[in-house]
């Protein structure tokens, strides 16, 4: 596969309002990048190579109280994922923003901003 040992990223932003905290924690195989709290407008990057079967998902809690959550495959390792859902490879990133009413994802190549998953009370 073209895809097989490229290097590839997963990038969660805080889009919401009123400077409430993002809660974010992503996990492969595994392996969590532990508990991180994003303030509004910054963003957390994981970095990883794509190998079969590469699954990277996330858990994000919407400030101030946690109590919205969502749980969703932030990026699956084959080619019909990051051109339906990233919308293309270049950049080499899938980049997820949360916003008040959920979380979008960008499509690369037109910047446009596509809305994927609401939150859910814990």
């Amino acid at each position: 596969s073209i895809l097989l040992l490229r290097r590839f990223n997963v990038e969660i932003s805080n889009g919401l309002e009123g400077n409430k905290i993002l809660q974010v924690t992503c996990s492969e195989k595994g392996v969590s990048t532990g508990v991180q709290f994003l303030d509004f407008n910054s963003s957390f990057l994981v970095k990883f190579r794509i190998y079969p079967k590469t699954l990277i998902w996330c858990n994000l809690w919407k400030g101030p109280n946690c109590v919205h959550h969502v749980k969703f495959n932030a990026f699956v390792g084959n080619e019909k994922f990051i051109h339906d859902v990233c919308g293309s490879r270049k950049p080499d990133v899938c980049f997820w923003q949360a916003r008040e009413d959920g979380v979008y994802v960008r499509n690369n190549p037109t910047g446009a901003f596509k809305f994927m998953y609401k939150w859910d009370i814990n």
